[in-house]
């Protein structure tokens, strides 16, 4: 079923992108959102069965974009760094071909395996990752990939991004419960079919971020002196009908570096990060920017919350355009929470609470960024990194 949404306020072209990114959240029944050109009406379609939403849903769509829009200012985002000229001719999508070379396999939205070539790649980021680590003395730890409902109600994530929480539960145990559930589940060719009232309670749920569970980690403490970690870990966002190839994956490996200290010590840890990340993007032969950016928070507090990051540039993010598409793709971000953290966990220094940064690199991102803009055919891969590769593999 065609619908359309009359919106009260017109969408600037700079939030056109993360508009259209929400969209798909307002309802389960909801496809094909697209703006009319030239007008202040968005064009969607409903699946069957949910016909009769479609006035609510055109209400949802036209609220969302007034949220996002109170309190925007045009051109308050800046660029720090920027290098935009390509290093080559290649403009494919790089995924067909990834998937003929056998380099990628898709197991459903948002979940791909990589294959050896991505893998070495990769492994080539992470190492780069760990030796900027080094710049910092950050000392090497290990986090699950489950995280505690208390750790994110803390830091006030569960209201924040509820759209990309992945809730983990078990079966009750009860007998009875387990016996039914094995009688009777089945996958039905999207979903498994089961009696949800046989889960249990959430307890914890799929870590979204790294850096959430070393703030944990020294919740109730008092430091001594600022200090650094590095870890790399499995990280989980749910998105909707955004999850479309690497560029936004279900789940995807994310390697941190870990600030806890002094105002004047993240700040300039961060400064120096930027620095570093300069560096690590120019041996990748890559164009990029590093500009002032926003997190994705719920619809409902994004006006406040994102005014406060541009307004004190808490947010750094490291772009890489796409030469098949013409966006820019997130592959990292350098963040400064000031003492939320710190506040939040009581984590304290002889000064008071705890400031905290971090950087974060999405690998499955990256590699896709950096074939995107180089070929699918090592060849025409900088000599730094066939060489990073090399030198990896044979020290195995």
């Amino acid at each position: 079923m065609n619908s359309t949404a009359q919106l009260g306020t017109a969408v600037p072209d700079e939030l056109t992108e993360e508009f259209l990114k929400r969209v798909p959240y307002v309802s389960e029944g909801i496809s094909n959102v697209r703006f009319i050109p030239g007008s202040t009406t968005v064009a969607f379609e409903l699946r069957p069965g949910f016909e009769s939403q479609a006035e609510l849903v055109a209400s949802r769509i036209s609220e969302v974009a007034t949220k996002l829009c109170v309190n925007h200012r045009a051109g308050a985002l800046k660029t720090l760094v920027k290098q935009d000229v390509l290093p080559g001719s290649f403009r494919d999508d790089p995924h067909p071909l990834l998937a003929e070379q056998g380099e990628i396999a898709l197991f459903g939205r948002g979940r791909y395996g990589l294959g050896p070539k991505l893998v070495g790649l990769i492994e080539y980021f992470d190492r780069r990752a760990r030796q900027m680590a080094l710049e910092f003395q950050a000392t090497p730890y290990t986090f699950p990939s489950l995280i505690g409902a208390d750790v994110l109600d803390r830091c006030h994530y569960l209201k924040n991004f509820p759209a990309s929480l992945n809730l983990v539960c078990h079966l009750r145990e009860d007998h009875g419960v387990l016996q039914e559930f094995a009688r009777s589940v089945r996958w039905d060719g999207e979903q498994l079919v089961h009696d949800r009232a046989s889960g249990s309670g959430v307890e914890c749920l799929l870590s979204p971020s790294v850096c959430f569970h070393w703030y944990m980690w020294l919740r109730d403490s008092r430091l001594p002196e600022s200090r650094a970690i590095t870890a790399l870990g499995k990280c989980f966002r749910y998105e909707s009908s955004n999850l479309t190839g690497l560029e936004r994956l279900w789940d995807f490996s994310m390697r941190e570096i870990i600030f806890v200290g002094s105002e004047a010590y993240v700040l300039e840890n961060r400064k120096k990060l930027v620095d570093l990340s300069v560096r690590l993007l120019d041996e990748l032969g890559m164009a990029y920017e590093i500009s002032t950016a926003t997190d994705p928070f719920f619809v409902d507090s994004y006006a406040v919350q994102a005014a406060y990051q541009q307004g004190f540039e808490l947010k750094f993010e490291l772009l890489a355009p796409l030469p098949y598409s013409g966006k820019k793709l997130a592959v990292g971000s350098i963040n400064y929470h000031q003492d939320f953290f710190g506040r939040s966990f009581g984590i304290e220094m002889p000064e008071g609470p705890a400031h905290t940064g971090c950087i974060g690199f999405g690998y499955e991102r990256l590699a896709l960024a950096f074939i995107a803009q180089h070929g699918v055919n090592e060849k025409h891969w900088p000599d730094a990194v066939i060489n990073g590769i090399k030198a990896a593999t044979d020290s195995l």
